[in-house]
């Protein structure tokens, strides 16, 4: 079905936003997504037999967006994984609809990934990303087993401790390196549904009472027979907390790493895969993005940007600004043998080692940074800073086709379904 249909790759709410206002206007849409549900992050289906943990606003609003996907017929291939676009405009997909196609235009609705900052014994088992720990929350509706500490910095720490409240296991700690209860005015300016959702987080952890800290950082991750051991630092103040599960979160970035600069086909990134603004901006950019490009691919004139988007960038703007902490600038305090690539396991040493401004490519094929299967999702940031480099966070090294690994087995499968076999 070459140069037929538009390819949307994410079925969250910027991709279906997306594909809902592309059929409206005539286009033929098919969507892709590696779950095996439609929802992306935010709106993660639970597996079958498992009641859903979701808000009633949230769960509203997905079932309103998934009845005008199904009243326009949108096809979801679901398990379905975006390999890479190449210079020919040919798209890989692999996993349970393997293939090589030609759309007309390509969607890319990736969604946010988590920065986590390097400390030492963060790759120790039992430490995950916050996100990690909402995912299980969603997918089987029960917390994970033992006691469990949350830390870094970002609202959604509070959102996901007050889920696990919710669902029977308040965390033992909170650590927030920020101090967003200091700036009450500043708060005061954010959207009224902000602050409604504040409010019912915090009224649960308080009824919980969970010991909430700001102005804290957590310096290290060790264990022994007993579990984990979180030291956190406060000013001049040191203290120690036993756990069980640690959840990290350092804010969120969008999930673009790997996917292209230039094709010979409109490419167009939406939701908090071009700018990580959150649930609430990604259906409003996924929907006038849609219009947008339904108007490029037919001659017509283009709608203005959503007005809505513009808000959200401005309430995300001043969360930062809430949120602000100094852990960035820690990093250089970091020991020498804290693993800053968890893929090829390489050391802010290993670093050192390659002396004052090394280039990306020292970095990639000296020091092994981003080479890994993540390719640099997780440690290209902080190398960039440690390496000296000022500026926004890129990534090192040009954008690589495929998008992701991919085995011999998904290259053999998608071959066979280009030429008409059964994988």
């Amino acid at each position: 079905m070459t140069g037929q249909v538009v390819l949307v790759v994410g079925a969250g709410l910027a991709g279906l936003g997306a594909a809902v206002e592309l059929v409206r206007a005539g286009q033929r849409v098919t969507v892709v997504d590696q779950t095996q549900a439609a929802g992306g992050a935010i709106h993660r289906q639970p597996l079958p037999g498992r009641p859903s943990i979701a808000r009633t606003a949230e769960h509203r609003r997905w079932q309103s967006l998934m009845a005008e996907v199904r009243a326009a017929g949108i096809e979801i291939r679901t398990e379905t994984r975006f390999g890479g676009i190449d210079s020919t405009g040919e798209v890989l997909l692999t996993g349970a609809a393997p293939g090589f196609l030609r759309p007309k235009a390509l969607v890319l609705a990736t969604g946010a990934r988590e920065a986590v900052q390097p400390r030492p014994g963060w790759t120790l088992p039992g430490v995950m990303t916050v996100g990690a720990i909402q995912t299980y929350l969603k997918t089987q509706a029960a917390p994970p087993l033992g006691r469990i500490a949350l830390a870094g910095s970002g609202p959604l720490l509070l959102a996901a401790a007050a889920q696990l409240c919710a669902l029977g296991r308040p965390p033992v700690a909170v650590i927030e390196a920020g101090r967003p209860f200091a700036h009450p005015l500043a708060a005061l300016r954010l959207p009224p549904g902000y602050l409604a959702e504040a409010a019912a987080y915090m009224r649960r952890l308080v009824v919980a009472r969970v010991l909430i800290l700001t102005a804290s950082h957590v310096t290290r991750i060790s264990e022994d027979a007993a579990g984990l051991t979180v030291e956190i630092e406060r000013g001049a103040r040191r203290r120690r907390l036993a756990c069980d599960l640690v959840g990290l979160h350092d804010g969120i970035r969008p999930n673009d790493a790997g996917l292209p600069d230039i094709a010979p086909i409109p490419v167009v990134r939406l939701g908090d895969c071009r700018e990580a603004l959150g649930a609430r901006a990604a259906l409003a950019d996924g929907r006038n993005g849609g219009r947008r490009l339904a108007a490029q691919l037919s001659g017509t004139l283009a709608p203005a940007l959503s007005q809505e988007l513009q808000r959200q960038r401005r309430a995300q703007g001043l969360l930062a600004r809430i949120y602000a902490n100094d852990g960035a600038d820690r990093l250089a305090t970091l020991p020498g043998d804290t693993v800053l690539c968890r893929c090829e396991m390489r050391t802010l040493d290993d670093l050192r080692a390659l002396g004052p401004a090394p280039t990306d490519r020292m970095l990639r094929l000296d020091g092994r940074f981003s080479m890994g299967p993540c390719q640099g999702r997780f440690c290209a940031e902080w190398v960039q800073r440690l390496a000296g480099r000022s500026g926004p966070a890129r990534r090192i090294g040009a954008a690589r086709y495929p998008a992701a690994p991919i085995t011999v087995a998904d290259l053999l499968a998608a071959q066979k379904s280009r030429e008409g076999e059964s994988p």
